[in-house]
C-alpha cells in the first residue's frame, strides 16, 4: 500500500509509522524528563541542612555553590527571606560523601566565588565535632575576619555603585567627572592624598587589623563590662543612700564638728607659734635624757625582767580581800646550823687553836622544871587562868575583846594584856559598838 512517504508501497504502513513516532516521542520525553530530574537532584541522595544567616549579600540564587575548605560539598536550593529582624533561612543540600567529614561546629558566610562576584556559601571550620545530619542548623559566622570581609565587600559595592554610569545618554561617568575635577590640580590632590595617608595611619593605630584587640575593641569591652556591672553599681548606690541621708540630717552637727576642728587646729597653731622658743629649748634639753636612754638601752631587758619579777612578788603579797600587803616571812634571829671546823677563823697561814680538832657535838642543855611554862602555877590573887599561851581559852578571850577571830598580831598584842586580868564586855554608852 502506497503512502505519501513511500509511493511504491514497500515501506511501513501509516499506522506503523504513527506508532513508531509516538514511541520515539515518548522515549525523547522520558529521556528529557530524566535529565531534567537528574539536574535537579531528584535521583541523588542529599543531606538537607539549613543555614541561618542575617546577611546574604546581594542574594543567593538557587544552585549557588556551597564550599568547605575549598571543596564544593553541596548547593543552595532555596532562600527564605527574613521577616523583620529574624534570620534568613538558606536551605542547603550537601553531598552525603562530603557531609560525613563536615562537623556540626561549622559556621556559614557568603563570599564571592570568582572575579564576577558570583556569591557562594562558605562553611568555616571551628574545630572537631560530630558530623552534620539531615535537618541540622548552621549558624552565621561572626568571627572578626568575616565581619571585616563583609564590611569590605559592602564598601566596595558602594564604591562600584557610585562609579558606575547610568544608561541615560546625558549622564557623565564618575571617572570622567573625577578627571575633570582634578584636571590641573595635581599639587592639591597630592597634598590631600598625603593628609589622607596621615589620617589612615593614625586610624590604624586605633583600629587594629591584627588578632590583638584594638583601642576601639578595648573601649567596647570596657563599656560591656560597665553594663554588666551596672546592677552591682546600682546596689552600691542604693546602700550609699542611707549614709547620705544621715549626713544630710546631721549636716548642722557635721558643720559644727568641722568648725570646732578648724578652731582647734587654729588654737594649736597659735600655741605652737607663740611657744616656738620653748619647744626648741625642750628639744635641746631633752637630748641628753634621750642620749642617756640610748646609752642604757642594753639594760632595758634587765629592767623589764626585774619589773616583771617585782610585779609577780607584789601579786603574791597583795591580799585582794583586805586590800593590804600581807607578806609571809620567816624571821630567824639565830643561825640555823652549828659551827663546825670549817667555820674556824683563819688569817693566811694562821688558824685558831681548835681548827685542827674534830667536831664535837654540843651538849644538850636541860631546862629547869620551874622555868617550863607548862608547870607555871599562877597566884591565887590573879584573875582566873585563861590557859597556856595560844590556848583556845586565850583565843576566845581575845575574840571577845576584839569582836572577831584574832590573828597572830592580836595574839602578840592582846595576849599579855588579857593574861592575869578579868575582862568584861559592856555596850558603848555613846550608842556605838562594844
Amino acid at each position: 500500500m502506497s503512502t505519501q512517504f513511500d509511493p511504491d508501497g514497500r515501506g511501513p504502513s501509516r499506522l506503523r509509522l504513527l506508532l513508531t513516532g509516538i514511541g520515539f516521542a515518548l522515549v525523547l520525553t522520558v529521556a528529557a524528563g530524566t535529565m531534567i530530574a537528574n539536574s535537579r537532584g531528584t535521583f541523588r541522595s542529599t543531606v538537607p541542612v539549613t543555614a541561618e544567616m542575617a546577611n546574604v549579600g546581594d542574594g543567593l540564587p538557587p544552585k549557588s555553590d556551597v564550599k568547605f575548605q575549598g571543596v564544593r560539598v553541596g548547593l543552595v536550593t532555596a532562600v527564605t527571606p527574613a521577616a523583620g529582624a529574624e534570620m534568613n533561612d538558606v536551605r542547603i543540600e550537601l553531598d552525603p560523601h562530603f557531609a560525613q567529614s563536615i562537623p556540626r561546629t561549622v559556621t556559614a558566610r557568603v563570599v564571592p566565588s570568582n572575579v564576577f562576584a558570583v556569591p557562594s556559601v562558605q562553611l568555616v571550620y571551628n574545630g572537631a565535632g560530630p558530623a552534620v545530619t539531615a535537618g541540622s542548623h548552621i549558624t552565621q559566622d561572626r568571627s572578626l575576619a568575616t565581619v571585616r570581609l563583609q564590611t569590605s565587600l559592602d564598601q566596595l559595592h558602594r564604591i562600584l555603585a557610585a562609579v558606575g554610569r547610568e544608561d541615560a545618554d546625558t549622564a557623565v561617568g564618575m571617572l570622567t567627572t573625577l578627571a575633570r575635577a582634578t584636571e590641573g590640580r595635581g599639587s592639591a590632590v597630592e597634598n590631600a592624598g598625603a593628609q589622607l595617608r596621615e589620617i589612615v595611619t593614625q586610624l590604624r593605630q586605633v583600629v587594629s587589623v591584627q588578632e590583638a584587640p584594638s583601642t576601639l575593641d578595648s573601649l567596647s569591652a570596657a563599656i560591656h563590662e560597665i553594663r554588666t556591672a551596672t546592677p552591682d553599681l546600682l546596689d552600691a548606690l542604693n546602700h550609699s543612700i542611707v549614709p547620705m541621708q544621715t549626713l544630710a540630717q546631721e549636716r548642722a552637727k557635721l558643720t559644727a564638728l568641722l568648725s570646732g576642728g578648724l578652731r582647734t587646729f587654729g588654737t594649736v597653731g597659735d600655741a605652737l607659734d607663740h611657744n616656738t622658743d620653748r619647744l626648741i629649748d625642750i628639744t635641746t634639753n631633752i637630748s641628753p635624757a634621750l642620749g642617756a636612754f640610748g646609752d642604757g638601752a642594753a639594760h632595758f631587758p634587765q629592767i623589764s625582767a626585774s619589773v616583771t619579777r617585782l610585779n609577780t612578788l607584789f601579786n603574791e603579797l597583795w591580799n585582794p580581800g583586805t586590800q593590804l600587803i600581807t607578806p609571809k616571812v620567816i624571821v630567824q634571829l639565830t643561825p640555823n646550823r652549828q659551827y663546825t671546823t670549817a667555820d674556824c677563823p683563819r688569817y693566811g697561814a694562821l688558824a685558831g687553836p681548835n681548827c685542827g680538832n674534830p667536831d664535837t657535838p654540843a651538849p644538850i642543855g636541860s631546862l629547869p622544871s620551874s622555868l617550863d611554862p607548862r608547870n607555871f602555877d599562877p597566884p591565887s590573887s590573879l584573875a582566873p587562868a585563861i590557859g597556856p599561851v595560844g590556848s583556845p581559852q586565850e583565843q576566845q578571850q581575845i575574840a571577845d575583846i576584839l569582836g572577831g577571830k584574832p590573828n597572830a598580831a592580836a595574839d602578840i598584842l592582846f595576849g599579855p594584856l588579857a593574861r592575869g586580868t578579868s575582862v568584861t564586855v559592856v555596850p558603848d554608852p555613846n550608842g556605838g559598838g562594844r
